[in-house]
């Protein structure tokens, strides 16, 4: 996959009104070309290379591949994605630039990469998402600058669990307090 002119479509990008993406915008986006470049709102994807305020770069027409786990012989890498998926603590789905972590059940999962260092955050946390746009090939910062590229993807989202859970043994009982 070859993706030529990105940067100068960043070079000349408009000013956005609104930052926050639409499923509505985001199926016309799919219906116009295979590809779009999006602005990042927050800071969820930045120890995946991710930067808010910067910009991905999206292919509707592959999907994120399963992560790479170093404990299997992989290179630790995963792969981020647009979805449309619930936040924790949410109510109602919305777009969003996720790490893909693979199927748990019948369940496309995705999650945050929050940067744990700048203390800001305790830790990531996980979701299934309701769909699954296509994968994320590049990302830029704010100023425009490529921070990374990749070219090789599925051109279909796997459906064999990759996520499996372990064995709870004994697992403490919780009480539940009365409503």
């Amino acid at each position: 996959m070859t993706y030529n002119h990105i940067p100068q479509i960043l070079e000349n990008r408009p000013e956005i009104a609104v930052k926050l993406i639409t499923l509505e915008q985001v199926e016309k986006a799919i219906k116009h070309s295979d590809r779009a470049i999006i602005p990042v709102v927050g800071d969820c994807m930045e120890a995946a290379g991710i930067m808010d305020g910067g910009w991905v770069a999206v292919d509707f027409t592959h999907f994120p591949a399963p992560p790479r786990y170093r404990s299997r012989g992989g290179d630790g890498s995963e792969d981020a994605c647009l979805c449309y998926a619930v936040y924790p603590g949410k109510s109602r789905p919305a777009v969003m630039c996720k790490a893909y972590a693979g199927v748990w059940g019948s369940w496309q999962m995705v999650g945050t990469r929050y940067d744990l260092s700048k203390g800001k955050h305790p830790y990531n946390c996980g979701m299934p998402a309701e769909r699954i746009f296509g994968v994320v090939f590049a990302s830029w910062d704010a100023d425009g600058r490529l921070l990374w590229q990749r070219d090789s993807f599925p051109e279909q989202l796997g459906t064999a669990p990759t996520l499996h859970g372990g064995n709870l043994g004994n697992p403490m009982p919780v009480r539940r307090a009365a409503v």
